[in-house]
Order: C-alpha cells, then sequence, then structure tokens
C-alpha cells in the first residue's frame, strides 16, 4: 500500500521484470530465472511481503495443431500427469481460446 504501481514497474523492469500486473490484493510478476534472485533480494530489502515464488516455463514458439493431434497430445499429457514419478508435464502446443 501506498506505493505507485507504474514507478515500482519502472523500477522491476531495471531488475529484468518481464511483466508486470498490478492486482487487487497484490502483483503479479514474470522474470528469466536468472533474475529471480536480483527481484527477491530486491523486493526483501524495500519490506515487501513475497507471498509465494515458483518457476514456470513459458514456450516462446507455440505450435498449431489439428484436432486429431491436439487430442492425441492432450491424451498423452493426461497419461504423463497420472503418472506419480513424474512432477511436471511441458508442451509447446497452442492453447485454445476456452482454455
Amino acid at each position: 500500500e501506498g506505493v505507485d504501481p507504474e514507478e515500482l514497474e519502472l523500477e522491476m523492469i531495471d531488475l529484468g521484470v518481464d511483466e508486470f500486473y498490478p492486482e487487487a490484493d497484490g502483483i503479479t510478476v514474470y522474470a528469466p530465472y536468472e533474475s529471480f534472485g536480483a527481484i527477491q533480494k530486491w523486493l526483501d530489502d524495500k519490506g515487501f511481503e513475497i507471498v509465494s515464488g515458483e518457476s514456470v516455463r513459458i514456450p516462446t514458439d507455440v505450435k498449431e495443431l489439428d484436432a486429431e493431434g491436439r487430442e492425441s497430445v492432450e491424451k498423452l499429457v493426461e497419461k504423463l500427469e497420472e503418472d506419480d514419478d513424474v512432477v511436471n508435464v511441458y508442451h509447446t502446443m497452442k492453447e485454445t481460446d476456452e482454455e
């Protein structure tokens, strides 16, 4: 509270933040993995509360599939996610509008 979101965004861009989303109950930022430590330290030093932080893989190049290809990939992803030994499943399939 009491922080100008636009000014905060400019400062965080200097730290390596790619995307900045002010919300009613906080702010969500996306940055490259190598910037995480510097951003976390800066937020701690400024007294901001970090509610959560996680690594998320965001594809830079997505592939569009026909209905048959999409169904095949979705079945494979579902089977992989059901396996107890699999922690995360990533794909580069273009998301549909309804997802």
